[in-house]
């Protein structure tokens, strides 16, 4: 998993980040209450069951599912990480880029992540691993979820990647 972190906050310990997940929590720094009104859950740790999400305004409802979903509903869980230069695919879509990324090295996605430059567009894979019609007309970029049961986001991949599966719930473009 890429993500990015801008801040590592004031309220964390060395070496510590905290992930942004619809459903999580809202955490000492709420920027949720003046784009949303608020969101349902504690401040630590957000709700407890899937089945809530449903509270959440629509474009948050598809991560906090993935939260419950593919995370594990995991709350402070143990990582191995390691930093590195944010992807582009990132930083285009956040406006955000650290004065200190150029330190850090490349990030090299793993075996069968880099596309192919002759890759073609593809819709996301038909049956009960796919999602179901719909998200059409928009393209999901790089590193983006195209599909997975409840899923109606875009469905098909900027041209270069292709739609993978990886469970039931989530595929990437990769």
């Amino acid at each position: 998993m890429v993500v990015q972190s801008t801040s590592t906050g004031g309220d964390l310990g060395s070496n510590q980040f905290d992930l942004a997940i619809p459903g999580g929590g809202v955490g000492i720094f709420n920027g949720c209450a003046s784009q949303f009104g608020g969101l349902p859950g504690a401040q630590y740790g957000g709700i407890s069951d899937r089945s809530q999400c449903s509270s959440f305004p629509a474009p948050l409802q598809p991560g906090c599912q993935w939260r419950f979903d593919w995370f594990q509903n995991a709350d402070n869980p143990t990582f191995t990480f390691q930093r590195v230069q944010c992807p582009s695919e990132l930083t285009s879509r956040t406006g955000c880029k650290r004065d200190d990324d150029a330190s850090y090295p490349v990030f090299n996605p793993p075996s069968g992540g880099s596309p192919s430059t002759t890759s073609t567009t593809t819709s996301s894979p038909s049956g009960p691993t796919g999602n179901p019609p719909g998200g059409g007309g928009c393209t999901a970029q790089k590193w983006a979820q195209c599909g997975g049961t409840g899923f109606t986001g875009c469905t098909t991949c900027v041209s270069g990647t292709t739609c993978q599966v990886q469970n039931q719930w989530y595929s990437q473009c990769l």
